[in-house]
């Protein structure tokens, strides 16, 4: 079998460009994380209610009792602070 020879890619020769994002756009994306981990949240504990017994419930719910609602709350005081400034 003849083997294939390796390829090299050259980067140098590329610009990158700067991305810039406004306010508004982080405003709705952290909207949309938020959104989607209550969804999360919600199915989780709905389903754990319904089905209490369910090993694979059990977990989930511990993971979004442990792991999620900290993770809101981050989310939360870092992009809807009130605005005060020091």
């Amino acid at each position: 079998m003849d083997a294939e020879p390796e390829r090299r890619l050259d980067v140098t020769d590329r610009t990158l460009s700067s991305v810039s994002v406004s306010e508004s756009e982080r405003l709705k994306f952290a909207k949309q994380i938020l959104m989607g981990l209550a969804l999360l949240c919600t199915f989780a504990m709905a389903a754990y209610a319904c089905y209490p017994e369910n090993p694979a419930l059990a977990q989930m719910f511990e993971l979004v009792k442990i792991g999620a609602f900290p993770l809101v709350t981050l989310v939360i005081s870092f992009y809807f602070t009130n605005g005060a400034r020091k």
